[in-house]
């Protein structure tokens, strides 16, 4: 894959290519390799953007007060 710079949406639809290819075709097992490489880039990539599109989320609530206050946005962990 060309070094270049994807967009969630670029990434996740690669990924989404790659398991696909994975779990339909019949391919040897070096292009298995190389494939499931690229896949576990771009899932990397897909999680640090999902990363830092959550630390720009903002939360405006309002106070006691009435006034409105900025919170950080706080993902809650699944189990």
């Amino acid at each position: 894959m060309a070094k270049k710079k994807l967009t969630f949406e670029q990434a996740l639809q690669r990924l989404e290519e790659i398991v696909s290819l994975l779990e339909t075709e019949e391919i040897s097992l070096e292009h298995s390799v190389e494939l499931y490489k690229e896949g576990m880039t771009l899932a990397d990539i897909c999680k640090q953007k999902i990363t830092m599109a959550e630390s720009e989320v903002v939360l405006l609530q309002k106070n006691i007060s009435g006034e409105i206050e900025q919170t950080p946005f706080e993902v809650e962990e699944m189990e």
